[in-house]
């Protein structure tokens, strides 16, 4: 009798295993509306202020922590008007510090 049940109890918990494994998504269905494909196709925009430390290709930014960030600019977004030694804000996608990637200009504004 107690050999037929530890077969029962084996039995169940292999199909218990090899169903759990079956599921890919955890068992749970996929959302795909619109909104929530557009949000993720879209990074978050971040903004920072400090002071431009070198202006070419790319820029250096002074941040008020005192950090150096080097970021690259987006598609359509100028320098013109823009020196080294101006305080501005800058709009950006991706994040500070990371090393490897440097965040994208989306917007950059002089400020006083």
């Amino acid at each position: 009798m107690k050999r037929k049940i530890c077969l029962v109890l084996t039995l169940v918990l292999v199909v218990g295993a090899l169903s759990a494994c079956g599921k890919t998504d955890g068992g749970k269905k996929a959302d795909s509306s619109p909104s929530q494909s557009q949000s993720m196709d879209q990074a978050e925009e971040k903004k920072v202020r400090g002071v431009i430390n070198r202006l070419d290709e790319y820029l250096v930014l002074l941040t008020g922590e005192g950090e150096y960030q080097i970021m690259d600019f987006g598609d359509g977004v100028s320098a013109d008007g823009l020196a080294e030694g101006d305080s501005v804000e800058v709009t950006y996608t991706g994040d500070l510090g990371v090393e490897g990637s440097n965040p994208v200009i989306t917007a950059i504004t002089k400020v006083q």
